[in-house]
């Protein structure tokens, strides 16, 4: 790809080597800031967030577990609501 500057010089920029990275699932992915802004953002989240929900596995929790984690929950944000 070649682009031209304002002063009219041709500059090239070789468009494979500045092709975002995929994300890998299961790893830890970093991408630098400074990448991110020479992508710009909507490039960046267009190449690597989700296209579909995030599917939650079943854990194996019973109802009765489930309610149980939900009413520590409940209590746990009603005491941070009041400052405990």
């Amino acid at each position: 790809m070649l682009l031209f500057t304002t002063q009219g010089h041709i500059m090239s920029i070789d468009t494979q080597s500045d092709a975002i990275p995929a994300m890998r699932p299961s790893r830890v992915n970093v991408y630098s800031p400074a990448d991110i802004k020479r992508w710009g953002v909507e490039r960046f989240l267009d190449a690597v967030a989700r296209k579909e929900p995030l599917e939650i596995p079943d854990l194996g929790f019973t109802d009765e577990e489930n309610e149980t984690m939900d009413e520590v929950l409940r209590q746990e944000r009603e005491a941070a609501a009041h400052g405990l």
